[in-house]
This record gives structure tokens, C-alpha cells and sequence, in this order.
């Protein structure tokens, strides 16, 4: 099953706006968290490629990003899941240039389960959280048939420590009650992400230390990883 945005919701549509300190300032300005637009995916794709996968944690102790066929594949995934239309992007107001990203998707309890990575890294990394959300059993926990994942979220480095991860993971709430999905739920691999996401309100549904995932496959071994524990993390909408 391949998830459609309804007709009836406007795309792409503003979710979200907040304000937070410039990006050369102290001074507050407003921000935007809308709609990714479709002419914005492959720029989208490029800055994960750029930078999302140097930094989380799991594909950066992999060192992923060295592994020609991995960034490939994991750039074709993106592909496909824009093709949702639910992804987020986050810019300061005046401007277009982005300063976050969610890459958010809908997992439906029906889609195929038959895709097997190609790179051995992107292998790794990605069994690693098919393993966390087997055990998350979210569409069972929390009786929902779909629900809102995501695959990534990444703040440029100029705009750090202005909160922007926590308002673009707070305008999956109103995201959600448009399109009709009650329930987002995401692994949240880096403690960056874990403190914005429970912030927002979301419950940690699925928790292990890395040093104890490892004792579950030899291959998620992560060395170095910053940060103790890997957390699946769930938001009901109400």
C-alpha cells in the first residue's frame, strides 16, 4: 500500500511558525515549518546527503558516507518517501534557504516488507532500526493501521541551538490531525533528537542501551557512538 495525501489538504500547506534567535543575532525572528514543495525535494535529499549522514549517530559510526553504494541507496529511499508530500522543512521567514529538515513518511501496517539494502553499511544501520521498531510494535501498542515515521531529522549547523528540531517535530501535530493520522512514532538514534522529541510530549515506547543492541546482531556494533541508548518514541494525536 503506497499512502495518499488527501486531496482536501492543501500542499503544500504552513504547519507551524515560532520565533527564535536569528541566525547572526540575538535577535528574534520568525520561523516557518511547512510542506517540503516538490521543487525543493532533490535540494532536500542533497542536504541529507550532505550533512544528516555525518551526523547521526549510527551512519556516522558506520562511516557510511564512505560507502559509495549506501549514500546511494539511501538517497533513492528518500526519494521515494517525499513522494508522501508529508515531509517538513523549517526556514526563517524571508528567507528560502532551509535551516531544518524532517523526513517524514507513513508507515502503513500493510506495506511490503520484502526491501533488502544493497550497501552493507546502509545494511547495518538500517536493520538496526527495523530491529527497534519490530520491537516497538507500534501498530499493535497503539491500534493504528498507519502513522507518521520519519527517516531523518537534520538542522543545518548555522541554525543549531535555536530549538528549531523541537518546533519541526512539534508541527507534526497539526501535520497529523490534517491528514488523519493519529499516532507519530519515530527511532530517534541521537540524544539531539531524543530531549526535542520528548519536549514535544512524545513517550519512549522502545528503549535499549547501544552497548546491549549490540548482544542482539554482531553487526550493531556502532563504535564510538556518542550518547547510551537508542529510543523509539511515540505522540499520540488526539
Amino acid at each position: 500500500m503506497v499512502w495518499t495525501r488527501p486531496a482536501s489538504v492543501p500542499f503544500p500547506s504552513v504547519w507551524h511558525t515560532f520565533r527564535a534567535k536569528d541566525v547572526d543575532s540575538d535577535q528574534l525572528v520568525n520561523y516557518v515549518v511547512q510542506d517540503l514543495p516538490e521543487d525543493r525535494f532533490e535540494e532536500a535529499i542533497n542536504h541529507m546527503l550532505g550533512i544528516f549522514i555525518h551526523d547521526e549517530p549510527m551512519c556516522h559510526a558506520k562511516k557510511l558516507a564512505e560507502d559509495p553504494v549506501s549514500v546511494q541507496e539511501i538517497g533513492e529511499i528518500w526519494r521515494e518517501l517525499v513522494k508522501h508530500r508529508v515531509a517538513l522543512v523549517c526556514y526563517r521567514e524571508g528567507s528560502d534557504e532551509i535551516a531544518g529538515l524532517n523526513m517524514t513518511f507513513v508507515s502503513c501496517k500493510d506495506d511490503k516488507k520484502d526491501y533488502a539494502p544493497k550497501g552493507d553499511r546502509w545494511q547495518d544501520v538500517f536493520d538496526a532500526v527495523m530491529y527497534f521498531s519490530t520491537k516497538s510494535n507500534v501498530f499493535e501498542r497503539y491500534q493504528v493501521d498507519e502513522y507518521l515515521s520519519a527517516m531523518g531529522l537534520s538542522v543545518m549547523p548555522k541554525y543549531r541551538g535555536r530549538g528549531l528540531a523541537t518546533e519541526i517535530l512539534r508541527a507534526r501535530i497539526p501535520l497529523c490531525k490534517a491528514v488523519g493520522l493519529k499516532l507519530t512514532s519515530t527511532v530517534f538514534t541521537a540524544i539531539g533528537s531524543q530531549i526535542p522529541a520528548a519536549k514535544v510530549g512524545f513517550e519512549e515506547t522502545f528503549v535499549m542501551e547501544y552497548e546491549e543492541l549490540v548482544k542482539m546482531n554482531s553487526r550493531f556494533e556502532f563504535p564510538g557512538i556518542p550518547g547510551k541508548y537508542c529510543k523509539s518514541m511515540s505522540l499520540k494525536i488526539d
